[in-house]
């Protein structure tokens, strides 16, 4: 074989080269403001990479697939993960059969949920009170076959009895995982029926419970979705997941389970978001860190990882465009290697998914493994001196924000002094400032919406019947059989021993303040017959009035304003009939900044005289702005305003709010 380097005809072009060129081409322009993004997580993501980026990594050049630390995975052959489905009919039956309808279109693991909670995002689930609804809702599957995880917050010692209970004597051979994780449930709701001094401890006898009778359950859920969706930023969550991990290792070996008894008990479930690039080397880095704490216990391996698209991201305006979302936010997770992935269907943010929505999420999955082969390459990412250097960034800043975690007791010290909820509310507050600025872009929901689309009426949020004496339900009875295994143990049957309560997460999504506005806007049009009106008076230079023109449509429409767009106001008298046909309480003067001056001197005295109450805006941010107000211009509106805190205020200037 020839050992002639291809390409060799080229010569190397140098980093000096290279940013020789950029400064040319910038022609004096500020390079950090042009050309580095800097994320929340405090990475400066450059333009372009190179090798000199990724010489510093320690563990890269001994990181083959299926090996310590297992950036590149836990898998040596291939990629292949988990197609997971979410049930979603509160029914038992009504779910049995649409897991049964699932399982028969592809889907390989199943999951339930038996938790409503409306103040933590949690509206759909299985209404589960007792032995005989858990014993309809898994009717005819075959647990030998299809994994099966349980959400049933902070009811895991039911859920995992029920399930013993069914399974019965082909308990040791089930698959799947009652994902019992007291300490995200505490966060998300604010309280649990558990002491603090028994929380951890409840969670232990659980897994104590499942390797001794199921060993192939996994018990321990370290799910971030809720931390996710209170505006974690990624090394939040990562530290979060860290965090809770170790206290859950030291629980559960604490309790007589070895490391790797501990270990398999443990998974991890994370919202992967729509950043392509960082979700894919967040994965790869938690694997990273994972490894590194069980190589601390003597454990060679890594996390178990599920991943679901992100429900931060979803919307309710132009649901559709939730289906690309949950596309790039699943080939992040299936690139990255993760075990398993859930893909949220499209219309989970306003009602029960129908049998479109889940049939659109299963074959997202199904098109990515089967047509496109993403499960065949083993980490497609590998070498990506982006990708490697964004992970060793994440790996970094994640293990420092989990020291700090350590050092202010662990996790649930942090949860109970509120050091953990201070920390997303700021973080949170930071990623709805650039929402508000349209400069996080939500397409149809604060950029470029469907001025004709209406979602009030097709909005369902409470469908089906609530869960009876709230997380808590007793269901003692019907898990005697469980109760009786206990007997004479050192542990028992969890039950309510106290309340921890905290400060619950604020969790709700990315797109809320913007939906808000616009539902309020739908609102008050049934009962008035009309949405307000804006009217666009454009004149003056064409390509900016235009270009104008079009940033003030998409920013009321926004809030769900009709929007009534001319093609160029020949003179004041033409445009003062047009105003009195149209009817509209905002007009905007569209036009270019020289203009302005002379424009709004014709224009807005004689709109003031005729129509006295509306209101009277300049589309952008002329410098003789002063001039322009002793004019008669009352507000001007640009790519700087922040739409939230604008919008609002004409919501309560027209009497919509």
């Amino acid at each position: 074989m020839s050992k002639e380097k291809l390409f060799a005809e080229f010569p190397d072009v140098s980093t000096e080269e290279w940013e020789a060129v950029i400064q040319a081409d910038l022609k004096g322009a500020d390079y950090e403001k042009r050309l580095i993004w800097k994320t929340l997580e405090g990475i400066s993501v450059k333009p372009y990479y190179r090798k000199t980026e990724t010489d510093g990594i320690s563990w890269l050049l001994n990181n083959l697939p299926g090996e310590f630390p297992f950036a590149r995975g836990t898998k040596k052959t291939d990629n292949n993960w988990e197609i997971r489905a979410e049930i979603y009919e509160q029914d038992a039956k009504a779910a049995n059969a649409a897991a049964k309808h699932n399982l028969a279109r592809g889907v390989e693991a199943l999951s339930f949920r038996s938790r409503i909670c409306k103040s933590c995002g949690l509206l759909k689930g299985q209404n589960i009170q007792s032995q005989a609804d858990f014993n309809a809702l898994l009717e005819g599957i075959d647990l030998n076959k299809v994994p099966v995880y349980l959400n049933f917050g902070a009811r895991g010692a039911q859920a995992l009895a029920m399930l013993y209970n069914y399974a019965g004597a082909n308990a040791k051979n089930i698959k799947g995982g009652v994902l019992f994780g007291p300490m995200v449930e505490l966060a998300q709701s604010g309280k649990v029926a558990l002491s603090k001094d028994s929380l951890l401890k409840e969670a232990a006898k659980v897994a104590v419970f499942a390797v001794e009778n199921m060993p192939n359950i996994s018990t321990i859920g370290v799910q971030t979705h809720a931390f996710h969706n209170a505006g974690a930023n990624i090394v939040q969550e990562l530290s979060v997941a860290l965090g809770a991990g170790l206290e859950y290792m030291d629980a559960l070996t604490e309790a007589g389970l070895s490391a790797e008894q501990a270990a398999s008990q443990i998974v991890f479930s994370m919202s992967i978001g729509s950043r392509y690039f960082l979700e894919i080397a967040k994965i790869r880095a938690f694997r990273v860190l994972w490894a590194n704490v069980l190589k601390k216990y003597g454990v060679v391996g890594t996390a178990k990882i599920h991943a679901s698209t992100s429900m931060w991201n979803a919307t309710v305006f132009d649901p559709n465009v939730n289906m690309l979302r949950s596309t790039t936010e699943a080939m992040s997770a299936a690139i990255a290697g993760a075990d398993s992935i859930t893909v949220i269907p499209y219309d989970a943010a306003f009602k029960t998914p129908d049998e479109f929505s889940c049939r659109i999420a299963r074959n997202i999955q199904l098109l990515l493994k089967n047509e496109s082969g993403f499960n065949k390459i083993v980490d497609p990412s590998a070498g990506s001196y982006y990708v490697e250097s964004l992970t060793e960034q994440i790996a970094s800043k994640s293990l420092e924000a989990f020291k700090k975690l350590e050092s202010e007791g662990g996790m649930l010290a942090a949860l109970l002094g509120g050091s953990i909820q201070k920390s997303l509310a700021e973080s949170q507050k930071q990623k709805e400032k650039l929402i508000m600025q349209r400069r996080e872009v939500f397409i149809g929901t604060n950029q470029y919406p469907n001025l004709s689309e209406t979602m009030s009426d097709k909005i369902k949020e409470d469908e089906g019947v609530a869960l009876k004496d709230a997380e808590l339900a007793s269901v003692a009875g019907d898990v005697q059989a469980f109760a009786d295994k206990f007997a004479g143990k050192a542990y028992s049957l969890a039950k309510a021993d106290g309340e921890t309560t905290v400060e619950k997460l604020d969790i709700r999504r990315g797109a809320e303040v913007f939906e808000t506005l616009r539902l309020q806007t739908e609102k008050y049009a049934k009962k008035t017959g009309n949405a307000p009106k804006v009217f666009l008076w454009t004149a003056g230079d064409l390509a900016m009035r235009l270009a104008r023109a079009t940033f003030i449509k998409n920013f009321f429409g926004c809030a769900g304003y009709t929007v009534i767009d001319t093609n160029g106001v020949p003179d004041v008298a033409a445009g003062i009939e047009l105003v009195k046909k149209e009817n509209p309480q905002i007009v905007v003067l569209c036009s270019k900044d020289e203009e302005y001056l002379e424009l709004v001197k014709g224009i807005f005295p004689a709109l003031e005289k005729e129509f006295p109450n509306i209101v009277r805006i300049v589309a952008g941010n002329p410098k003789d702005a002063e001039d322009l107000k002793a004019a008669g211009a009352q507000d001007f509106i640009h790519v700087l305003t922040n739409a939230i805190d604008s919008l609002s205020a004409y919501q309560k200037k027209l009497g919509v709010a």
